[in-house]
């Protein structure tokens, strides 16, 4: 991916020995800086925090649904449960991106990881609460809370490494999700394991303790980031009204929401097996490790080949096809099979990875490409854009999912999911081959009235 760290056609960037010389318009003259013992450190820390958050969020994935409907809740009831987290990090998120100008990015960082540790040991004690209404009401309060905390951490921690590392942006981000990955593997696993060793209480006690832990941690370990150098408060609604940064909201928001639906659903579809909690939470570590181990990788394509929307639509693809025979379809000549239902994670895992990871990447790119100032602001503006497309994606996955499952069953309600991702993947393409016209009838423009760097706009477009 060409450097996005520039506003003119040339900048320097430095490391600890030399500086290189970085091209927007041409490419990149010589190698990228090499990664600093700063940049690992803060690199680190932030990847062991969305490891303890992802764990935090998904461990209840293989018994809350179980435990939710003994306390007198219905599928949609709890459905809303998972997701009206995500609806308040959706609202929340925009509002925090635009915090980052005022208040440091590492003090939000290490308040909202206390505030997500503090209310996972609070939602541990929910089961205490009367049956009905009380335990729905605790329950929507408590995830309403942790989900600020969750956008303020969010939208923090994506500022922090798109500043840190201005020219592997995809590669970092990457690395981060992989760390989220793995503790979408943890989460379920573990959750399910403590939930058999001694009930409700002890998944998100245990949680919520090393989160507020690692908080008092980041505290020592995280170094002040020197990346105040703001123009301005960031234009949001012109971020937003743009064809590219739409659609890579869209494939975020998407991805998110065949998570969450997933999450809510997909424990349900599974009683048919009679598995353990514990071997419901192995089931749903299959998606969380292939995503961990393929993100990397879609972070090195899209940093080298600056294809980010194609790689949009690989993601796309495969998250659709899982969902073809996850349940499967309703007109499919086969039953649910277990082995398939694994596989079928296996394909989800691999496209959430390049349907998160690429747009990341390719907006902040976009968007300095498109004069926005290479700064605080804009990382801002990008880092919220992922946080609400995901958050919103995963409010309406378990909201829809939930209801879908009541009316119609698991297996026609990914009918609705199918259908959703070859839409987008439709919508996708249809902005490949119209930008790629574009960029040629631009390059013919340019040859004709400036015959001497037709070449240079060659290599570009």
């Amino acid at each position: 991916m060409p450097a996005i760290r520039a506003s003119h056609e040339y900048s320097k960037v430095s490391c600890e020995e030399t500086p290189v010389l970085i091209s927007m318009k041409g490419g990149i003259e010589a190698p990228g800086p090499r990664t600093t013992r700063r940049q690992w450190l803060v690199l680190i820390t932030i990847a062991f925090i969305n490891f303890g958050v992802a764990s935090c969020v998904s461990l209840q994935a293989p018994f809350f649904p179980k435990e939710a409907e003994m306390k007198g809740a219905t599928p949609t009831q709890y459905g809303f449960v998972f997701g009206v987290f995500y609806l308040t990090v959706f609202i929340f998120s925009p509002v925090f991106g635009k915090l980052m100008v005022l208040i440091t990015p590492r003090f939000i960082l290490i308040a909202a990881t206390f505030i997500v540790g503090i209310t996972s040991i609070l939602f541990g004690v929910i089961d205490r609460s009367p049956n009905g209404t009380p335990f729905i009401a605790l329950a929507f309060a408590i995830r309403i809370v942790e989900g600020v905390g969750s956008a303020a951490f969010l939208t923090s921690s994506f500022t922090i490494i798109a500043a840190e590392f201005p020219n592997k942006v995809a590669t970092t981000f990457g690395a981060l999700e992989t760390a989220y990955g793995f503790g979408l593997i943890v989460g379920p696993t573990l959750g399910g394991a403590l939930y058999e060793v001694d009930g409700y209480y002890l998944p998100f006690i245990t949680i919520g303790v090393v989160l507020v832990l690692c908080a008092a941690l980041t505290i020592l370990l995280l170094p002040e980031s020197d990346i105040n150098d703001n123009t301005g408060s960031g234009d949001l609604v012109k971020f937003w009204l743009h064809p590219g940064t739409i659609l890579d909201g869209m494939i975020i928001m998407v991805a998110s929401l065949t998570t969450g639906y997933n999450h809510a659903t997909l424990e349900p579809h599974l009683r048919q097996f009679n598995l353990s909690p514990f071997f419901v939470g192995i089931v749903f570590m299959v998606m969380g490790l292939c995503y961990a181990i393929t993100t990397p990788l879609w972070g090195v394509l899209v940093d080298r080949h600056n294809i980010s929307k194609l790689v949009g639509v690989l993601g796309c693809l495969f998250i659709g096809v899982a969902f073809v025979f996850v349940g499967p379809l309703p007109f499919m000549p086969f039953d649910t099979k277990l082995w398939l239902v694994v596989i079928s994670l296996v394909f989800n895992g691999i496209g959430l990875g390049g349907s998160l990871v690429a747009p990341f990447a390719g907006c902040l790119r976009d968007t300095v490409k498109r004069g926005f100032p290479d700064d605080l602001t804009t990382y801002g503006l990008v880092s919220s854009l992922f946080a609400s497309s995901a958050s919103l994606g995963h409010f309406i996955g378990p909201s829809i999912g939930g209801y879908l499952l009541e009316v119609v069953g698991y297996e026609s309600g990914t009918v609705v999911i199918v259908i959703i991702e070859a839409t987008l993947v439709c919508l996708l393409l249809i902005y490949v081959l119209c930008n790629r016209r574009i960029e040629k009838e631009k390059a013919l423009l340019v040859e004709e009235t400036h015959p001497l760097i037709a070449d240079t706009v060659k290599e570009r477009y």
